[in-house]
Parts: structure tokens; sequence; C-alpha cells
């Protein structure tokens, strides 16, 4: 598969995860209010998870399961440093562990960052193994790897 539909993949699936988390958080009328602060945290570590995801792509099948656990853990190291960066700006670590009174605190928060890394990534995952698996199931008679070079 091309770089650029891995890209585009890749970027669906994180669309495909926010939109799922979104939408079991919030009520139907608070969705996009969700979807649009959820993309701002989103996009930025997808950005980051982006380089990991191709230089991963030939892996053997019994370590599959590091491109999702890569993403279940980018999100919230991410969330952590950006957390970091602000104590060091002179923020309190109390207040931003313990969160705006109407909304989560940091735990949670560390939580959903996990959730929509392993979401996406899975998602990526299981959609780029179908794809070469419909790819690499062709024609049972059809010339396979060295047969197909020597022949043209």
């Amino acid at each position: 598969m091309r770089a650029i539909w891995r890209i585009l993949l890749s970027f669906f699936s994180m669309l495909l995860a926010v939109a799922i988390f979104s939408g079991i958080l919030a009520p139907i009328s608070a969705w996009p209010i969700i979807f649009n602060f959820t993309m701002v945290f989103a996009l930025p570590v997808w950005l980051i998870n982006l380089p990991f995801l191709f230089l991963l792509r030939n892996l053997d099948p019994h370590h599959k399961w590091m491109v999702p656990a890569l993403g279940a853990l980018i999100g919230p190291a991410c969330l952590m440093l950006w957390c970091g960066i602000l104590v060091f700006r002179g923020y309190g670590w109390l207040a931003l562990w313990n969160g705006d009174p109407e909304a989560f605190g940091l735990l949670p928060m560390l939580i959903f960052a996990s959730l929509i890394g392993l979401g996406a990534n899975a998602f990526y995952m299981l959609v780029l193994w179908s794809f070469k698996r419909y790819f690499d199931s062709g024609d049972p008679g059809a010339p396979h790897g060295d047969e197909r070079g020597a022949n043209s």
C-alpha cells in the first residue's frame, strides 16, 4: 500500500475513533462540541503517531500488537508532556490533577486519550490487515513472487 493511502487510512481511523468516543461520551445534542474538543487534542497526537506507523509497517504476525499498544501509550504520554510544560510555566499541579469542577480530572483524561489512541491504531491495523489479506489472496493459479518477475 502506498504511503498516501496509509496516511489517509490512519487519518480516517483517527476520525472514526474520535467519532465513536464522542458518541459514547456525549448525547446527540452535544456531540459536535465533544468531537471538536477531542479533535483539538487528537490531531497533534496523530501527527506525532504517524512516523511510528511507518516505522512499524513491516512487523511479523507475532508483533502486530505493538501498533495498537503504541496508540494506547502515545496519547497519555503527549498529555503528560503538555501538563509538565504547564507546570513548568507556573500552573499548579494540583489544579491540573483535579481539573475543572464541571469537567473531568487528569486521570480520566489520560484514560480517554489511551482509549482513543488504542481505537485509532486498532482500526488502522484491522483495515490494513484486511487489505493485505484481500490483495494477497488473488487468483490461486496466478504466479507468485519470483515466478511473476521471471516471466516478464
